[in-house]
């Protein structure tokens, strides 16, 4: 811990203002230093738009935005897009099981236990977010990956994105936007890991293609954790005309992975290497009887298999001027063989969705020469699941318990307004009509149940130039948040039981630039929210079993500050070099608002502050160096009435790399190097005082990992 004491003091040092920077996935004002990391941009298209024209996009939304390149995550071991948003300000990202994140930002669905939700995820601007309210994030490659945009709460509109935590498009390399037209990685480390990945992108004529494949195993830090994973994506589009190009996408993937169960807190922190106990009654009396009431994941071998096939395709049209049409289709077939406790049992779902979405926008001048911008769209979705649910009985299936229809409606419109009142003010309007419909229809031992919900939602907002490279902004929203099939039925667990919808109003203030060698992104935010999904667990028959209720009123405000300072520009950059401090700082004030039980007590599931940053050096086209730290002053809390919480802890890791051929390129890195014994997530309940649950996942100790990549 000393280690890590100095290492903390050194990466704090070089002024006050640790920083953040573009390649830690930051806010849109953090812009790369151009001297070393930017490289010539590929020109975009229709379907497929640069970083740069990305970026531009993104500074006209009056509120907290990011963007996120590739080159940012593309020598770490990231599984998940949540390794991938580890370091943005303002989202908690954690592990619950290998290739399994949880993602909130703001607090969004803050403590949901399985199939996440409060959070909108696209690619390509087209929805991979389930129409049943949840999103698989197993369902994301980050090796697939060109750029990723994100947008905070209520600036996810242009999306149509509804829900709290707002929304992440993920947009995907092409044959005119990839970085070479051949690339090839291979790496391996710690814990048997191996994760190769090939890819080949070209253009000929009108035509252009990418296609990526990336191949994963790996037998995990702890016990009865291996994961076998292959995951494909490609697209390739055609330019029909001056005006229109049309864009075919595919995914197929095979995620499979052991479960390893949670643990009670002193034995995480004691044993983080064990998998789950089993639950046990008794003795009652000296020599008593014991009676297991479920043998824990490694006798009943749990795990969570999901095999996926995704099409889907966009189309640009391109009206005159800079008035431009998009519209989008998808289809989408999932089958999901998910073991788990004797009470859940072994769930069987097969899902089939399809959506169509679309999406017109323009610019003209209304008032001198202030540019004024629409945007107007609208998306529908419908997904069709058969739920099966057989008894565990050590890892196979010993007869079907449950099995019902699950079905699920999502209508979207939206629209949004740009007003330019003056060369530097714009006034912002916009709202959002959402209605949906979750349908249960029993027919084994199961309950049926309907949910329909709909809401317009209202945005207002300002955004003032304060110079070339500086803004201030301001919004007001509304978000809409149905409850997801998952919450309705706790995955199958239990029956049908209907919830409120949960809503929120936001007020957001918040500024952006850059001047010299500074770079800066901050917003301030207060969510009111009503009905609030709350995950809790209850002692069942056969172990724990959480179930989703909503909450009477709470209240999510915080700070998201990213800076980055750049350190002796100028003289380094003569040399070609760069030395770069980054940091990102995030305090998350999550309460009720006095509530019956539990006052103002705070919300169990985040940490309340957290703090990451990377002290990073490099010589361009040569090698490069860095240290990252990752600080939890306080961990969450762990129940509601706030008896227990997850310690903090802080976590170091270092990062390297040389280029010893054009395009070639060794790298390695060290994560959690003094080995730190933490919690990496936490599922909530009521009162663990009361109730001293299994709840705690241990995190991963110290890993080292190392490989080639090569690019042509």
């Amino acid at each position: 811990m000393k280690n890590s004491i100095c290492l903390r003091a050194a990466l704090l040092g070089g002024a006050s203002l640790a920083v953040v920077s573009p390649a830690s996935a930051q806010g849109v004002g953090q812009r790369t230093d151009p001297v070393i990391v930017v490289t010539a941009s590929a020109t975009g298209t229709p379907t497929a738009p640069s970083v740069e024209e990305a970026r531009e996009r993104l500074e006209r939304v009056p509120g907290a935005v990011g963007l996120v390149e590739d080159s940012v995550f593309a020598e770490d071991f990231a599984q998940s897009i949540g390794d991938v948003l580890i370091f943005t300000p303002g989202v908690f990202a954690d592990t619950s099981a290998q290739r399994e994140s949880r993602i909130s930002i703001r607090g969004s669905g803050l403590n949901s236990g399985f199939e996440r939700r409060g959070l909108t995820v696209l690619r390509d601007g087209v929805p991979i977010s389930r129409a049943s309210g949840s999103t698989e994030f197993q369902e994301i490659d980050p090796l697939t990956i060109r750029y990723l945009e994100v947008f905070k709460g209520g600036n996810g509109l242009q999306f149509g994105a509804s829900s709290l935590g707002g929304a992440v498009n993920i947009v995907s390399p092409t044959g005119r936007t990839a970085r070479s037209n051949f690339a090839g990685r291979i790496e391996g480390g710690s814990f048997n890991t191996l994760r190769g990945n090939v890819s080949a992108s070209g253009v000929s004529g009108s035509t252009d293609y990418y296609i990526g494949l990336t191949g994963l195993t790996d037998d995990g830090f702890r016990e009865h954790s291996d994961v076998r994973s292959l995951y494909g994506h490609g697209n390739i589009g055609f330019k029909l005309s001056d005006t229109v190009e049309t864009r075919f996408y595919v995914t197929a993937l095979s995620d499979n992975f052991e479960l390893n169960g949670s643990l009670r807190l002193a034995d995480a922190l004691a044993n983080p290497r064990a998998a789950g106990r089993p639950v046990t009654v008794g003795p009652f009396r000296p020599g008593g009887p014991v009676t297991v009431l479920d043998p824990g994941p490694v006798a009943d071998d749990w795990d969570r298999n999901l095999d996926v096939l995704r099409l889907s395709n966009l189309t640009a049209i391109t009206l005159g001027g800079s008035s431009k049409i998009e519209i989008g289709g998808w289809y989408a077939r999932r089958k999901l063989d998910h073991a788990i406790t004797r009470f859940a049992g072994i769930i069987d779902q097969k899902e089939d969705e399809f959506g169509v979405s679309l999406r017109a926008l323009g610019e003209f001048t209304l008032l001198g020469d202030a540019t004024s911008r629409w945007t107007l769209g609208g998306s529908y979705a419908k997904g069709d699941n058969r739920a099966r649910r057989h008894r565990n009985l050590n890892g196979a299936r010993a007869g079907l318990t449950n099995e019902s229809d699950q079905d699920s409606t999502n209508l979207t419109a939206f629209g949004q307004f740009d007003l330019g009142l003056t060369s530097r003010l714009t006034a912002i309007v916009g709202g959002q009509y959402v209605k949906v419909i979750r349908d249960v229809d029993a027919i084994l031992a199961e309950v049926s149940g309907r949910g329909e919900y709909e809401q317009f939602s209202p945005r207002f907002g300002l955004l003032y130039q304060l110079s070339d490279t500086a803004q201030l902004y301001g919004n007001i929203n509304r978000s809409f948040e149905p409850a997801s099939l998952a919450d309705l039925t706790s995955g199958g667990a239990r029956p049908f039981a209907p919830l409120k919808e949960q809503r929120a109003t936001t007020f957001e203030i918040g500024s952006r630039g850059q001047a010299d060698f500074i770079a800066w992104d901050i917003s301030l935010y207060r969510s009111e929210v009503e009905n609030e999904f709350l995950d809790f667990g209850v002692p069942g028959t056969n172990g724990f079993v959480s179930f989703t209720a909503n909450a009477d009123r709470t209240i999510h405000q915080g700070v998201e500050l990213g800076l980055d300072v750049y350190v002796a520009r100028e003289v380094l950059a003569a040399r070609g070099q760069a030395f770069t401090l980054r940091g990102a700082f995030t305090f998350n004030d999550f309460r009720f608002d006095g509530d019956a039980t539990y006052g103002d007590n705070q919300l169990a599931g985040v940490p309340r502050t957290l703090f990451v940053s990377e002290a990073r050096f490099e010589q361009k086209d040569s090698w490069y160096v860095s240290a990252n730290l990752r600080w939890v002053f306080d961990g969450p809390w762990a129940d509601f009435a706030n008896t227990e919480r997850a310690p903090g802890y802080e976590l170091v890791g270092l990062t390297a790399g040389v280029d010893v051929l054009p395009g070639v390129r060794l790298f390695g890195s060290v994560e959690n190097l003094f080995d730190t014994v933490f919690i990496s997530n936490v599922a909530t309940n009521a009162n663990q005082s009361l109730e001293r649950a299994a709840i705690y996942t241990p995190g991963v100790g110290r890993a080292v990992y190392g490989g080639i990549t090569a690019q042509f």
